[in-house]
């Protein structure tokens, strides 16, 4: 019976269909009941990372089909190391383990740029040891503009605008202030985790991926569908 692997995150919902520990296809879905129809045609298994309190939604809609909900008690093939297990979010632990199945026997830096921005490591022993988390790009975008008065929100058009170190005008100084620094940022973390970590493999994923992979300074291995083969990961290893 094939896998079904579910990121429910911030902004959408992306599923991928999984043959073993082969990637088959992706998906997008406004919701969950169009997940659902997406693949009524057949019989799966599924496994979903919400980052949002979908569990009451999820034992409705999937009530007869066989289905995990990855929370902090789902056996894992990592370990992890954090304080707080019950508040570390699913989608970085999913993440994590889709690392460690591409990469064994590394030292891996995670960075998830989406809503918020996350850098993680999982050492060569495949021990989850924390991270970070900062604001994502919409995120400062929305941010200058929702606390003042005059600046504008430019989140949903800041793709369209040259890049500049020195903007010339205010749409282009909120740029290079959120994109440009946020650059630094991520270039800094990974300076940063160089020097902790020797022989450090450096993975992107997240749907702003695209605004960084060309402007680092350091290799990285971009990976769109990484939570999702690391759901997958876990769900193989829980059947």
């Amino acid at each position: 019976m094939p896998n079904v692997a579910v990121d429910i995150g911030n902004t959408r919902i992306k599923s991928a269909l999984f043959e073993g520990e082969h990637l088959i296809s992706t998906a997008i879905h406004e919701n969950l009941e169009a997940l659902h129809s997406f693949y009524a045609k057949s019989a799966h298994h599924w496994i979903f990372g919400s980052v949002k309190h979908y569990d009451e939604q999820i034992k409705k809609i999937f009530y007869d089909e066989k289905y995990h909900l990855l929370n902090n008690r789902t056996p894992l093939p990592i370990e992890v190391n954090y304080d707080t297990p019950e508040t570390l979010g699913v989608d970085r632990l999913a993440s994590a383990v889709g690392a460690f199945t591409s990469f064994p026997d590394k030292n891996i830096l995670i960075i998830d740029a989406g809503t918020c921005i996350t850098y993680d490591v999982i050492d060569k022993n495949g021990v989850f040891q924390g991270g970070v988390i900062a604001p994502g790009l919409k995120m400062r975008m929305k941010a200058m503009s929702h606390y003042t008065d005059a600046l504008p929100d430019i989140s949903s058009e800041f793709s369209e605008i040259m890049l500049k170190n020195l903007g010339k005008s205010t749409r282009e100084c909120l740029l290079a202030g959120s994109l440009s620094a946020t650059i630094h940022e991520v270039n800094g973390f990974i300076d940063h985790f160089l020097k902790e970590y020797e022989d450090l493999v450096v993975m992107m994923t997240g749907g702003d991926t695209i605004h960084f992979e060309s402007k680092l300074k350091a290799h990285i291995f971009a990976d769109f569908d990484l939570v999702l083969t690391g759901l997958n990961r876990i769900l193989i290893k829980n059947q």
